[in-house]
């Protein structure tokens, strides 16, 4: 019987405890090499937590050498415990377009060495995610790369990782408040060329669907937006603007929160000519709010997405879209990484910004400029 892997005194996240506590049964030898562990939901149940945080543990000590799983049989203490380190790739989901390709770029950039890539995602739970980096541990963990949460209050558990040894690159996502080796798009040039193609196209009167991220790279996608509108006399800070709840991701239906904030931009402001989606999943709410609100796109309404998805080539219309290269950031992330783990403490932080790219579709149409 597997019990008190979680105690009421610690703490410390449900996923530290139950690793800690059964490689304390391995290394002791209360559980010997070729021992069957419970099953992931009898360990769920027995500890009183989710299943999913039970899998993250699991997959954890299986990525240390402590455990092994055999399809259709279960999950073994292994022959021999805790001698192979990996790299940790942490996401906060895996079922994207985004992060597969991150994931693909990732494997190519850590290339055929001895690094053993352990992908944890924490299904789009911010939080979660955040308990990943306090998982992760410099005894078995190499470094890590890490798409961190849009939102600088999750900025402490970075810290306290880089505190306890554990090398790593930020992918996409840079807090405001900490330097570290980073890999991601050019946000600043994002801005520009999102904005400044619907000023080439005569749009002066641009709505906003936002979202409420608060780190350094989406403050810079803002200057760059104020860097083109600034020739037209415009500024960002005065664009009719709805802002969504960056934590409110809801998976099921993620276009929902983009739709209605384009419903409460359009009844404030029937005026706008152009709405810019200031990410792909509001950006696909954008074009169904539009629709909602009985106008035609681009006829009646521009839309333009920042970011990019397969199926914007094939949506009503095909939309206009800021392309971001993933794959190539997970590409140079994962060297970043290889760098760092050869000359531990010698390199100094680096920043590596790769350029976006507009891709020109249907969605946005020229029209007359105002005088």
């Amino acid at each position: 019987m597997m019990n008190k892997l979680i105690l009421k005194s610690d703490t410390r996240p449900f996923v530290l405890q139950i690793q800690e506590r059964l490689r304390a049964r391995i290394r002791s030898g209360d559980l010997k090499p070729g021992d069957r562990i419970p099953s992931m939901r009898q360990l769920a149940a027995q500890s009183g937590t989710s299943l999913g945080i039970v899998k993250q543990a699991l997959t954890t000590l299986g990525t240390e050498g402590f455990l092994r799983s055999h399809p259709g049989r279960g999950v073994y203490v292994a022959e021999s415990q805790g001698t192979q380190r990996g790299v940790a790739l942490v996401l906060p989901a895996l079922d994207t377009e985004q992060t597969l390709k991150i994931v693909k770029g990732v494997k190519a950039g850590l290339g055929t060495g001895s690094a053993r890539l352990l992908v944890m995602a924490a299904d789009f739970d911010f939080q979660q995610e955040s308990d990943l980096f306090l998982s992760l541990n410099a005894s078995f963990v190499a470094g890590a790369i890490i798409v961190p949460p849009p939102v600088n209050r999750y900025v402490e558990p970075l810290r306290a990782l880089r505190r306890a040894g554990v090398p790593f690159v930020l992918l996409n996502i840079v807090p405001e408040s900490l330097e570290a080796d980073s890999v991601q798009s050019d946000r600043v040039q994002i801005g520009r060329l999102a904005f400044g193609h619907l000023l080439e196209r005569g749009h002066r009167r641009i709505g906003v669907v936002d979202h409420s991220g608060d780190s350094l790279t989406h403050r810079e996608l803002r200057e760059g937006a104020d860097e083109a509108l600034r020739g037209a006399g415009l500024r960002f800070a005065d664009m009719p603007r709805v802002i969504t709840d960056v934590t409110d991701l809801q998976r099921r239906k993620p276009w929902s929160n983009g739709e209605k904030a384009t419903l409460e931009l359009l009844g404030q402001h029937p005026e706008v000519t152009a709405i810019v989606g200031m990410n792909d999943n509001l950006s696909l709410g954008v074009l169904r709010g539009a629709r909602k609100a009985g106008r035609s796109v681009p006829r009646d309404l521009s839309v333009l997405a920042i970011g990019d998805l397969n199926s914007f080539e094939v949506s009503d219309p095909p939309l206009t879209a800021i392309s971001q290269p993933h794959e190539a950031m997970g590409f140079e992330a994962a060297k970043r990484l290889v760098a760092m783990l050869d000359a531990p403490g010698l390199l100094p932080v680096e920043r590596r910004q790769l350029e976006p790219r507009l891709v020109e579709r249907s969605s946005v149409l020229t029209i007359p400029l105002e005088t």
